[in-house]
């Protein structure tokens, strides 16, 4: 019955993957408070947005990427997925950690977010299309200035690796949009995609007030 219990709760999980109570008859995986306190964010200027930091919204992410909650990723990906639906995309390229951040860390979670939207949509999943050519600090507490001098140059793509292709390029949140500038731009110097579609799970309230575009 332990390893039967276990595989209902992987399927279906009990428990709410934001605030960890208990589910109602009815309830989606959010419970009814949560579901309720998401607040969709369909779009920041170009990128394209699936929910508000925030609130549940910063939880899910939070338990995501930090305790490994394949419910709450699940979420995420649900609402990327509806999010980008239209956008006709061949290929994911997820915006990637350096390797010593994934030595250290143990885990690329935003490859794993792209793994799994990849297998939602069909698309492709072209990790290995966009890497880091050196280490940057955390972006955290940056000026807009700041950021985009901190990731300048801070990625390298493979020659032609995307030629042709429509191209959604993923991060994990999206605060001032300097990072996905900056990893567009290295796609499309050097990999010759076709169309370049810049996408995070979450935006942040300072993204959504932002006056200028970085993109």
């Amino acid at each position: 019955m332990g390893l039967l219990r276990a595989f209902v709760e992987l399927v279906v999980p009990s428990v709410c993957p934001a605030c960890d109570a208990p589910r109602a008859t009815g309830d989606t995986i959010l419970c009814g408070a949560c579901a309720r306190g998401l607040r969709a964010l369909p779009r920041l200027r170009a990128v394209r947005t699936a929910i508000a930091y925030e609130g549940v919204g910063m939880q899910l992410v939070r338990r995501w990427k930090f305790e490994d909650r394949t419910d709450a990723r699940d979420v995420l990906v649900e609402r990327l997925a509806e999010r980008v639906r239209g956008l006709r995309f061949d290929a994911i390229v997820p915006i990637p950690r350096h390797a010593a951040r994934v030595r250290s860390e143990g885990s690329d979670p935003v490859h794993g977010l792209a793994r799994a939207l990849a297998t939602r949509s069909g698309a492709r999943l072209l990790g290995s299309a966009l890497g880091r050519a050196r280490f940057t600090p955390p972006q955290t507490g940056l000026s807009l200035a700041a950021r985009r001098a901190n990731v300048e140059a801070s990625f390298r793509a493979r020659p032609r690796a995307l030629a042709g292709l429509r191209v959604l390029l993923l991060d994990d949140v999206a605060t001032t949009g300097a990072t996905l500038a900056e990893a567009a731009r290295a796609l499309r110097a050097a990999s010759g995609a076709r169309r370049i579609w810049p996408a995070a799970v979450a935006g942040t309230a300072a993204m959504e007030s932002a006056s200028a575009s970085v993109l």
